[in-house]
């Protein structure tokens, strides 16, 4: 059940990832903006864009219930400081370039993501 969930949440994570790379890359190199506000708008999209598919296909929870926006939104907001912290610890101390940097910042989150959705948004009682 869990390697299953896993996979599930990892093919809506690669969908939610094309969209969160591809508007980070775009802000970030065509627009000039900051990399982390980029990143920080980039992940902003991915959430909104993964939301509907982890609650129904992913965790298959059909349940109308406004807590679980609002804990999914913790949850990925939380995963978003730490990603953030990483990222610039990568890019500011160890000279990453943004765009690899993120790469990574990306995988760490899906992980705390995954933790966090499964064990506290969805959690199935």
């Amino acid at each position: 059940m869990i390697k299953e969930q896993f996979m599930k949440f990892i093919i809506t994570g690669i969908i939610s990832t094309i969209i969160n790379y591809s508007l980070f890359y775009f802000l970030y190199i065509f627009i000039s903006i900051h990399y982390v506000i980029a990143a920080s708008l980039g992940f902003v999209l991915g959430i909104f864009a993964g939301y509907k598919f982890n609650k129904n296909w992913t965790f298959g929870v059909n349940e109308k219930n406004k807590f679980f926006v609002h804990k999914y939104c913790i949850v990925y907001v939380s995963s978003l400081l730490t990603g953030l912290g990483l990222l610039f610890l990568l890019v500011e101390h160890f000279n990453f370039f943004a765009e690899v940097a993120n790469i990574f910042m990306i995988g760490f989150t899906t992980c705390l993501n995954f933790i966090g959705t499964k064990y506290w948004v969805f959690k199935k009682w």
